[in-house]
């Protein structure tokens, strides 16, 4: 038996008939350029810029909160080094992951170090966000994080709206 589609996908967002006659491939191509992380550059693409970029976003997805020891060590040394290179350079960072569960209140005292360094970048005009949506699926809202953590409507969305911007996404910022 052969699928035969029906000649109207108002989900598919195209006005073109091409489209319409693959719908998948469409919604695939969507999600694709909605996605937070296409065309997200390195921090070595962004130190060897001539000129600063409007800003910055870190995006952070990782399997769950002790990945924090590892990834802030290299945040942290990422962000000075864009410092050092556009001193005014505007910062932000997105945790939409399992990751960003580290940040809520009842893990404050299990994640001490990695709160009282989301408060310094707080102190320093860096914004730390996390993603409401992800956060619902484990009926969790922003009540459940701390005031210095921006439980954004979505993470990818949030993203979205720095790129808009014209801020850089980063999301390899290892050495």
């Amino acid at each position: 038996m052969k699928f035969t589609p029906r000649k109207t996908y108002a989900w598919a967002c195209s006005p073109t008939p091409a489209a319409s006659k693959h719908p998948f491939l469409t919604g695939l191509v969507l999600l694709a350029l909605l996605s937070s992380s296409a065309f997200a550059e390195s921090l070595k693409d962004v130190l060897e810029l001539n000129e600063a970029p409007p800003g910055v976003v870190f995006e952070i997805v990782e399997a769950g909160g002790d990945s924090w020891y590892a990834t802030k060590p290299m945040l942290l040394k990422a962000i000075d080094k864009l410092h050092a290179k556009f001193s005014d350079l505007d910062i932000a960072v997105v945790s939409h992951g399992s990751e960003q569960f580290a940040l809520t209140k009842k893990n404050q005292t299990k994640y001490k170090s990695l709160h009282d360094t989301v408060k310094d970048l707080g102190d320093k005009n860096i914004h730390v966000h996390v993603c409401g949506v992800h956060a619902s699926w484990r009926s969790m809202t922003a009540e459940d994080f701390p005031d210095y953590v921006d439980v954004a409507p979505s993470g990818p969305a949030q993203i979205n709206q720095y790129r808009a911007l014209g801020y850089v996404v980063i999301d390899d910022y290892a050495d």
